[in-house]
């Protein structure tokens, strides 16, 4: 009798991160705003797969756990148009931030969307910041961008198992006549003159739901950010097309400006996502979210 040895399992090939579909670069070590730059070759199967995930992390974030999001699904996949109730709910979830294609979401807030929603992924994949801060929490993004309220909150560790928290606001820019560095600019400002009540909205559910370490963090959050705690950072994330990607440093320092007392590693960052024809990608996921009607 001949043995033939098996040949061992395959292995699934892991899923690309958004980050590596954007081949994010880092800023250089040091540098007074820690800052990521990406997207700019993104194109053809890359480009599709990165709208592929942010339609799909969009409507997880509208729907949850609800079986309609299973429905969206199928629908996407070339399954059959549901009825009645049943197709009306998927139109509910589907219209929020994008509209439907008899009403479409404008176009400005559509873009502002998907800077959002690239934000979300990104800081959700890094889960260790180069300055040793682990992340412990993380809000989604609203559902519509319209909802009045702070962009983005993430708590982490640091090296000690501090809990620290940064805030974001995150804009989408498209000006032919102002560079990048004016959005990032406005941001700031924002969020330094607005921050302590995008905190305040966030915090008050978050001191229930959340027990312990955490849960005191929230019920701190608002004075530890008027108090420009070493426990409080802020960033600014923005969406734009290739050609308005900041090409020097300089673009950031209007962050530091607005936040001179956050000095500490990591206090101030920023992300910028630079994709050639932004407004068409970001057309590209409405068009896949549409799918699912």
């Amino acid at each position: 009798m001949t043995f033939v040895e098996a040949e061992p399992p395959a292995t699934a090939t892991p899923a690309p991160t958004l980050t590596a579909l954007l081949a994010v670069q880092e800023s250089p070590a040091g540098s007074l705003v820690e800052y990521v730059i990406g997207g700019q070759e993104l194109t053809g199967a890359k480009r599709e797969l990165a709208a592929q995930m942010l339609a799909e992390d969009a409507m997880q974030i509208r729907c949850g756990k609800a079986s309609v999001l299973d429905r969206w699904r199928a629908r996407r996949d070339g399954g059959p148009r549901e009825t009645g109730a049943r197709s009306r709910a998927v139109e509910v979830y589907v219209k929020l931030g994008f509209g439907l294609p008899d009403a479409p979401a404008n176009d400005d807030h559509l873009q502002g969307l998907v800077a959002e929603l690239l934000w979300n992924r990104l800081v959700q994949e890094r889960l260790v910041c180069r300055d040793g801060r682990r992340l412990v929490h993380a809000h989604p993004v609203k559902a519509d961008p319209l909802e009045t309220g702070g962009d983005g909150l993430l708590v982490y560790a640091n090296d000690t198992g501090t809990l620290v928290f940064r805030l974001w606001e995150i804009k989408k820019h498209d000006s032919q006549a102002k560079k990048v560095s004016a959005t990032i600019g406005r941001a700031s400002k924002q969020l330094s003159s607005r921050g302590q009540e995008y905190l305040a909205k966030l915090a008050g559910p978050e001191t229930v739901e959340q027990e312990g370490p955490l849960g005191d963090l929230y019920a701190d959050i608002v004075e530890l950010w008027l108090d420009r705690s070493e426990r409080a950072g802020a960033g600014v994330s923005i969406g734009t097309s290739k050609q308005h990607a900041p090409t020097r440093a300089s673009a950031f320092r209007s962050l530091a400006t607005a936040f001179p007392d956050f000095t500490e590693p990591g206090q101030i960052e920023s992300i910028v996502v630079a994709v050639p024809e932004f407004p068409m990608f970001a057309a590209r996921v409405r068009e896949i979210v549409w799918s699912g009607l």
